[in-house]
């Protein structure tokens, strides 16, 4: 991970290296339950129901992730931006400066505090500048 350190920020390389190890364990027990003979296909039906209950209980996390992703390869905005992001879900305009991404979260530092969005919501909702406050006359 230190080839990363530069050019990442912490919870992105912090997920990546997450999802290495989970590849390199699955890896090893494949390679342990060949060792013993385990006939693959009880190994491939195993993991095909497995893949399904885990897939209906993660649905949430695995929209956010993949919204997360969407949002890092599009870069919609940038990391100490400030926005105004406008949806029914999260209870109309939210308006902050971006301080954080994850593949779960976007950060937003607002009037009222840090604010965690979730990036399905923030997917799903319309994105621009912050509203321009009313001059005094």
């Amino acid at each position: 991970m230190k080839l990363l350190t530069g050019r990442i920020s912490d919870s992105r390389s912090a997920a990546l290296r997450v999802i290495c190890l989970l590849c390199g364990y699955a890896l090893v027990i494949l390679g342990a339950l060949s060792l013993i003979r385990v006939p693959w296909e009880k190994l491939l039906l195993g993991g095909a129901l497995t893949g399904v209950i885990l897939g209906i209980a993660a649905q949430p996390v695995l929209g956010n992730i993949c919204a997360g992703l969407v949002l890092l390869v599009s870069h919609p905005f940038a990391i100490g931006e400030r926005i105004s992001i406008q949806s029914g879900p999260l209870g109309g305009r939210i308006e902050g400066e971006v301080t954080d991404m994850t593949l779960l979260f976007v950060q937003l530092h607002t009037e009222d505090g840090q604010v965690l969005l979730p990036n399905n919501a923030v997917l799903g909702a319309a994105i621009g500048p912050p509203a321009r406050e009313a001059v005094a006359r």
